[in-house]
């Protein structure tokens, strides 16, 4: 059955409205922290009343898990397309010049740098759980696709390789934000890609020249 046409306009009008209070919210967060803001700041940065803003929200902590969670779907949605057979977490693609792609990493840096400030905003600040959530996910991604391609090897072993390039791999785009992302995008993938290939080995090398590890 097909929705009313007054009922699409108002959860258009809704979604509209819930946009506008998390850009305002993102501008407030980009000069002071989340305790520090307060809802008649993001209404009038909005341009809604408060009453409009408790239709939407209880309170600003709200607003802010709202948000955090709509780009976390935006990035779970990522993660998973990239596990289609054709493009698993690990697949590498190269162009006619034999230099190395990794489509879904390319994909992430890409979102961060369209959506730069609120990238900003939920790394930098202490009350987000975004990153967690997001290597957690690319964790348990990683974990079973490597357990069905080669169920022999340690899960422990993934493990440590995930920490350790996933660590890496924050820490660049930390900086790079910090940075005023400085550096252009294409460079900043390309170093990302390279980062993770030249450490690949040591998930791919035989069980047994890693000892007794996860035995």
């Amino acid at each position: 059955m097909t929705a009313p046409a007054h009922g699409r306009k108002t959860d258009r009008r809704s979604r509209r409205t819930a946009m506008a209070l998390q850009q305002g919210l993102v501008e407030l967060l980009l000069e002071k922290p989340l305790r520090e803001i307060t809802i008649s700041e993001v209404t009038d940065a909005a341009d809604v009343s408060r009453t409009t803003f408790y239709l939407h929200y209880k309170n600003i902590n709200e607003l802010f898990v709202s948000m955090e969670d709509a780009i976390y779907r935006q990035f779970e949605q990522i993660i998973h397309l990239s596990m289609a057979d054709e493009h698993s977490l690990l697949h590498v693609e190269f162009d006619d010049k034999g230099r190395a792609a990794m489509p879904a990493l390319e994909e992430v840096f890409r979102f961060i740098y369209d959506n730069r400030d609120l990238s900003l905003v939920l790394l930098s600040n202490p009350d987000s759980t975004f990153l967690d959530k997001i290597w957690s996910e690319g964790h348990d991604v990683l974990i079973q696709r490597m357990a069905s391609l080669q169920p022999e090897m340690s899960v422990r072993l993934i493990e440590y390789y995930y920490i350790f390039v996933i660590s890496g791999i924050r820490g660049l785009i930390e900086y790079w934000i910090s940075s005023d992302m400085k550096e252009p995008i294409d460079q900043v993938v390309e170093l990302a890609t390279s980062f993770v290939l030249r450490n690949i080995g040591f998930l791919i090398k035989d069980d047994n020249d890693m000892g007794q590890l996860g035995q």
